[in-house]
């Protein structure tokens, strides 16, 4: 098979199953809300306020973006082809996050909550196949290519990543996990510390912003949350939060400004939008 039609199989794949998963998610009768907002009934360690997920706004957004943008070529003949390396690049991985989300919601409703969190380790392996296969800021892309595909999968690897994080202590919370002599506000430092610095390495290796963002936003969710006053205090967990949102936000500030000093990151003109070429309209931000 030549890499026409490969291209040709995935795209109509891409098309076709967020078609088939939204239809699964809607003919289930499933209680949507109580699966998007963090009160769904299980105990949980981390917790983010309900207004954090209003970043699957941006998400669906960008995934939809790329979405239509994979496939414009789709009923083109041979010969007017667009070249799409990143259709190539993603390769199944699109597919596989939405089946990987959709068997994850309905599992996770049900109450299968250690067969859930499985799947929703396969929609972060998935999230970050797509994210390692298109080598995010790690070649130059135009202004298009950055807006259409490669925010997309940055948005949701770096949410999916904290998503599997608090899945997987609702899990051991679920399972009546004996936090030892730290306690529960000491595994709960820890595992917030392990993510600041998840996302610290993404920024520092990858140039990653948006990634990085993510991961800010999701942290300042859980300080709304911890701060609740109908929730019971928690000082040492809120301020390592806090501490984390110092961190991340300070290194996104100091990374970006000596990045920009070196030339390693540079944005092109906005007028220029509608140039497809990469060497012509260019957002540079490669990974030294």
């Amino acid at each position: 098979m030549d890499e026409t039609s490969k291209k040709k199989i995935l795209q109509i794949g891409n098309l076709l199953t967020p078609i088939f998963c939204a239809l699964t998610i809607g003919l289930s009768g499933l209680d949507f809300s109580s699966t998007v907002i963090s009160d769904s009934g299980y105990p949980k360690i981390l917790s983010p306020a309900p207004f954090t997920f209003a970043v699957w706004g941006p998400i669906f957004l960008f995934q939809f973006m790329f979405y239509f943008y994979q496939a414009r070529d789709l009923f083109k003949s041979r010969e007017n082809k667009i070249e799409m390396p990143y259709v190539h690049e993603v390769s199944v991985f699109f597919i596989l996050s939405w089946i990987s989300t959709t068997v994850w919601y309905v599992l996770w409703v049900l109450g299968f909550v250690w067969p859930a969190i499985g799947a929703m380790f396969a929609y972060l392996l998935s999230s970050l196949g797509a994210y390692l296969g298109l080598g995010i800021n790690l070649r130059a892309r135009s202004l298009k290519e950055h807006l259409f595909v490669t925010v997309a999968w940055s948005l949701l690897a770096g949410w999916v990543t904290v998503a599997a994080i608090v899945n997987t202590t609702t899990g051991f919370v679920y399972s009546g996990f004996d936090p030892g002599v730290i306690g529960e506000a000491g595994w709960t430092s820890i595992i917030l510390l392990m993510a600041v610095g998840i996302y610290l390495l993404v920024l520092v290796r990858r140039n990653d912003f948006v990634f990085a963002g993510v991961g800010l936003w999701a942290i300042i969710g859980l300080i709304a949350d911890l701060l609740d006053p109908t929730n019971v205090p928690q000082p040492l967990v809120t301020l390592v939060a806090i501490l984390g949102v110092g961190i991340l936000s300070v290194a996104m500030i100091v990374w970006f400004y000596l990045q920009s000093r070196r030339g390693v990151i540079s944005l092109p003109s906005f007028c220029d939008f509608n140039q497809e070429s990469t060497s012509q309209v260019t957002i540079r931000i490669i990974s030294q």
